[in-house]
């Protein structure tokens, strides 16, 4: 049946312009890559490209369209510019057989995606119509979130200690699981307000409940604490005019905050504990931990990013951060991550790409909000939350899984809230 609707409306819609075809196709890939991208980053991106290759064509035809909307082109601009500054930036600093060549290497794959980004969404701004319908498309989102919700209970099931497990999915670590999975499950939850069922509120909460107790396995305290949060400010945005579904809906949040605890206590007592123990540490000037050396890091980072203000070599700033660890002890554990990242986006930017690179990167996080409220989306007002919020303990706008995930959420949610240039079919 959806097959069939997607095909009908695909040649009905062809017919009576060609470039419809390349619209469905970019469509298509589009919500492809979404479902692939917690279970095959590599095989995800590469639908991702055919989606920006197709956007070349899209954009040359309805160029002058695309033009005369120009508060719509601020974001893709800064995506296309931050891009840029990443690959750039590894261009003018990397070292011939350096020993960061895979750090460099994730720089510049984050760059490129953030490029493909600002392609896609150009593209997909420019079109006045949906050739999918968006009911379709809120149905495929949920059907997404639930399919790799089963998908992180089963290896949460048959892991040998599952207490003791951190789900990761089909990416490398599960800080990056955890994050992207909570950019699908606000994505789901759009969808469900979207579908304007008679119990919506019902199945907001249900969703709620599946998606943070799969959060809760991914052990991300970051994501733990952030999520319910995210989750609970969506609803509220939609519902802020109804206070008494509103207010019964929050005691309905704090219940299910509950519920959930009770079968994953034993993980969250041990990301609770460990937390306390990593303060205590760092306290006694031990930073060979998670929390001290995040701290650390960003010590570090400050320090090296003052000392090369117009940005320097992965070389050069870990030759900086040795020297301050050979006069500070206590951020020893900041040299752990010399090969990777500070775990900070503004602070990792300022320590590599110096005040420029901050510059651009700000520009984009004041474009995603920019673009929420001329949209008037509380999606992406929130999905724009969430990226600034998790990139003050993590780098996500780095490797290619990550930034993937943060550029197709902050798509989707363009696309799943009607704007101005978009006119939805009648369901």
């Amino acid at each position: 049946m959806l097959r069939g609707l997607l095909c009908s409306g695909f040649i009905r819609s062809a017919k009576n312009n060609p470039y419809d075809l390349i619209y469905f196709f970019i469509y298509a890939a589009f919500f492809s890559t979404l479902t692939l991208l917690l279970v095959n980053p590599d095989s995800a991106l590469k639908l991702f490209i055919l989606s920006a290759l197709l956007a070349l064509p899209l954009i040359g035809k309805n160029r002058e369209l695309i033009l005369s909307n120009k508060k719509n082109l601020f974001l893709p601009l800064m995506l296309l510019l931050f891009g840029l500054v990443q690959i750039v930036w590894v261009e003018i600093f990397k070292e011939p057989n350096s020993n960061f060549a895979a750090a460099y290497r994730s720089y510049q794959n984050g760059g490129k995606v953030m490029i493909f980004a600002a392609l896609v969404m150009t593209a997909l701004q420019s079109h006045t119509q949906y050739i999918i319908k968006s009911r379709i498309s809120n149905f495929w989102v949920i059907a997404t979130a639930l399919g790799l919700y089963c998908m992180a209970g089963y290896q949460f099931s048959t892991a040998p200690a599952p207490f003791n497990y951190q789900v990761a999915l089909g990416f490398e670590h599960a800080t990056g699981a955890a994050y992207t999975l909570t950019l699908i499950a606000l994505l789901a939850s759009q969808a469900i307000i979207n579908l304007r069922l008679k119990h919506t509120v019902t199945l907001y909460l249900l969703h709620f409940l599946v998606s943070l107790a799969v959060i809760v396995t991914t052990q991300t305290r970051a994501a733990i604490l952030v999520y319910p949060l995210l989750s609970i400010a969506l609803f509220t945005l939609h519902y802020r005019h109804q206070r008494a579904i509103l207010l019964r809906a929050l005691l309905g949040f704090i219940l299910l905050v509950g519920l959930t605890a009770i079968p994953l206590r034993s993980v969250i007592e041990n990301r609770y504990h460990s937390f306390m123990s990593d303060i205590h540490s760092y306290s006694q000037s031990n930073s060979h931990t998670s929390i001290g050396a995040r701290l650390a890091m960003q010590r570090v980072g400050m320090s090296a990013g003052t000392a090369h203000q117009w940005g320097q070599s992965l070389e050069q700033r870990g030759a900086e951060i040795q020297a301050l660890t050979q006069e500070d002890a206590s951020l020893a554990g900041a040299l752990t991550y010399i090969n990777v990242h500070l775990h900070n986006e503004v602070i990792d930017t300022f320590s590599l790409k110096g005040i420029p690179g901050v510059i651009v990167l700000l520009f984009l996080y004041m474009a995603m909000f920019l673009r929420a409220c001329t949209q008037r989306s509380p999606l992406l007002f929130i999905i724009s939350s969430a990226i600034v919020l998790y990139g003050l303990s993590d780098v996500i706008l780095y490797a290619k899984g990550e930034a993937l995930s943060c550029v197709l959420a902050l798509c989707a949610a363009a696309m799943l809230t009607p704007g101005p240039m978009r006119e939805l079919s009648n369901d």
